[in-house]
């Protein structure tokens, strides 16, 4: 096949592409694999192009395809809704798709991949999505791109948001945007301004940090043995059974353990491990490998005191130590997300049962094992509560400093004093 080839004088633009090179205007041998492209600026950009490859193999023809291509884009204000090829001018929907892999862990540069856990990537997307229905409203969001969005409809947006989200939920929502395009401008090289640079947050006042007191606990205990489990539903007036043979028992073990909603379902007879005479329970650190994205050495230890070691006795202690079975709802036909639902929700329905007022939820038993561990380990309660990432160096091995903090947990940790 003959050679493709440019004149010297060459309409501007107009270039020859190897396919097999990835190269532009290439001086290599393969005449196969050459062929025509239209690289055009895109006006108001620095360095953002359109990119065809062109059907012909001669140069006027060419060169007809090249000033049709431009007469198409400008007739269409250089918008579509193809990402071109060594193009990064992306609509607002490409540009999204894009990011959407980056959060995923499919980006295609691996060096430069994201890892965030799949909540937060939801909860993103979610608020990206939002200010998407705000652009909506006027704009031709199909065609619109990352450069057409305005301080206005920034500003509606923040007003809309502002409006609707407490403090901390609009502050996330904000930071989101920010992110999205710092995403654009820093990784995928889109030369434009992040509209979402500078912004008012809202002011976040700390919460009051609640706990449970030992008569609501037992109260709530007594209501599940007493009360009508029974619970009418909004809606069409569904009724739903909201008691479980386990409620107690995972009520218990969120409160003797400190533990976070998975990791109490999730516990086995195998995560009890021995050093000497000192027991405890070592279990995987879910959120932080849930953060990176990565499993493995990352462990938190729950030293079993004469509290937590009178529960496991009552489940089958002696029996089942050992076994790689769960502790709670052994014999279970629900998933573990569904029982971390069953017993979130069971919790605010005996708790209202108990006529207990203080706004407290199933994640305030942690809070509650928490402060009664600080009371007993000071500046060592991280130690005991994931709040620090410390390895296992071997199996059945630990840094002393965590193995102290244990044996002094289990002497001397009681729940409600």
């Amino acid at each position: 096949m003959k050679r493709i080839t440019l004149p010297k004088k060459h309409l501007k633009g107009l270039k020859i592409y190897c396919n097999k090179c990835k190269r532009y205007n290439p001086k290599c041998t393969h005449s196969n694999d050459l062929l025509y492209r239209a690289v055009i600026h895109i006006p108001g950009t620095k360095n953002a192009t359109k990119i065809k490859s062109l059907i012909s193999k001669n140069y006027e023809d060419a060169v007809k395809e090249t000033i049709d291509y431009i007469k198409e884009l400008k007739s269409n204000d250089y918008r579509d809704l193809v990402v071109d090829v060594d193009s990064n001018e992306y609509t607002l929907i490409g540009a999204i798709l894009k990011y959407n892999q980056y959060l995923s862990g499919n980006y295609e540069f691996k060096h430069l991949e994201k890892k965030v856990s799949e909540e937060h990537r939801k909860e993103t997307l979610r608020f990206i999505k939002l200010f998407c229905n705000i652009l909506k409203q006027n704009h031709n969001f199909e065609t619109m791109r990352p450069r057409e969005v305005s301080i206005k409809d920034v500003s509606k947006f923040y007003e809309a948001m502002y409006n609707h989200y407490a403090p901390r939920t609009f502050n996330k929502c904000m930071i989101a945007l920010k992110g999205f395009f710092n995403f654009l401008i820093e990784i995928e090289r889109i030369d434009i301004k992040n509209p979402f640079s500078v912004y008012q947050s809202k002011s976040v006042q700390q919460s009051k940090i609640e706990t449970i007191t030992k008569d609501e606990f037992d109260k709530i205990l007594v209501a599940i043995d007493e009360e009508n489990p029974l619970c009418q539903l909004g809606g069409k007036g569904e009724v739903k059974n909201m008691y479980r043979d386990y409620l107690k028992d995972g009520f218990k073990l969120f409160l003797l353990t400190g533990a976070r909603r998975e990791e109490v379902v999730d516990l086995k007879w195998c995560d009890i491990y021995y050093s000497g005479d000192t027991q405890f329970l070592m279990i995987s650190n879910k959120k932080v490998e849930r953060n990176i994205n990565i499993k493995g050495d990352f462990y938190k230890y729950i030293p079993i005191n004469t509290d937590l070691l009178n529960l496991l006795n009552e489940l089958g202690f002696e029996k089942k130590k050992g076994r790689n079975e769960f502790i709670l709802c052994p014999k279970r036909t629900e998933s573990t997300t569904t029982i971390m639902g069953v017993l979130s929700k069971s919790f605010s329905f005996y708790k209202k049962k108990a006529m207990i007022e203080k706004d407290i939820s199933l994640k305030h038993l942690r809070k509650t094992y928490i402060s009664w561990v600080n009371q007993v380990m000071g500046k060592e309660t991280g130690r005991l509560t994931s709040h620090s990432t410390d390895k296992v160096l071997q199996e059945h091995y630990l840094d002393p400093t965590i193995l102290n903090a244990i044996q002094k947990g289990m002497l001397n940790i009681k729940i409600f004093g």
